[in-house]
């Protein structure tokens, strides 16, 4: 009845507590032949990657599988206090109730980093941070093979909320999008400035301190053009 490690599938969440009930995903085999599904455990504590002030966390649902490693002493007291050193509550070792579960494995046929289960075009060469996986919504933040960094969102908005950001783009910036909304107090562009395509200007338009709403250019005689017409 020592317990080392197995993997698991998960039955029950409670991801406020960082806890889960999970299930052996490996049946018992007895002596006699006869084989018997091991029962859940509950209560057991994930291991995110996380520190007191960093880290990443995930949603885990019902029917996720991982792995449980079991402690080689009783976690009881170490699950009640602050992470500090605590005395063990009874004589258990590598006993069932003290399972620690690492979300993740899975099982070859069911893997999600078979580029068939993604939406988004997967390349397993890539490092990828995604969320949805299979579904409509998925989306990604994806550090390529060969250094480019992308950030997928087919169907949902990217929004960055921050007190200043800046850019910093040694050749070129490009935004490719048929709507584009400046929504600022003022804006300032500094360098040369191209446009191709229609101008509309609703307010107070003023170049090199000449406001162009009230500019007129005084005792301007007609002129003839190339054709022969009339110019103003």
């Amino acid at each position: 009845n020592q317990f080392t490690s197995i993997p698991c599938i998960v039955v029950g969440v409670n991801l406020e507590t960082s806890t889960v009930d999970i299930q052996p995903s490996i049946n018992q085999k007895l002596k006699d032949g006869t084989v018997a599904e091991r029962p859940p455990i509950l209560g057991v504590p994930v291991s995110f990657p996380v520190s007191k002030t960093a880290g990443m966390t995930f949603p885990i649902e019902v029917g996720d599988t991982g792995m449980a490693v079991f402690s080689m002493r009783d976690m009881s007291a170490w699950k009640t206090g602050n992470g500090r050193p605590a005395a063990p509550l009874n004589n258990g070792k590598m006993d069932k109730s003290d399972a620690v579960f690492y979300p993740g494995i899975q099982p070859p046929s069911v893997a999600v980093n078979n580029p068939a289960r993604r939406v988004l075009t997967l390349n397993t060469s890539d490092t990828v941070l995604v969320s949805n996986i299979g579904s409509a919504n998925e989306v990604e933040i994806r550090l390529t093979a060969n250094g480019d960094i992308e950030i997928n969102a087919p169907t949902k908005a990217v929004t960055v909320n921050c007190k200043n950001s800046v850019v910093n783009a040694q050749e070129s910036a490009e935004i490719v999008s048929p709507t584009v909304t400046l929504d600022a107090t003022d804006i300032f562009f500094y360098g040369n400035i191209v446009h191709n395509g229609n101008y509309t200007a609703t307010g107070t338009m003023s170049f090199n301190g000449i406001n162009f709403n009230t500019h007129k250019h005084l005792n301007v005689q007609p002129g003839v053009g190339t054709s022969g017409g009339p110019t103003n």
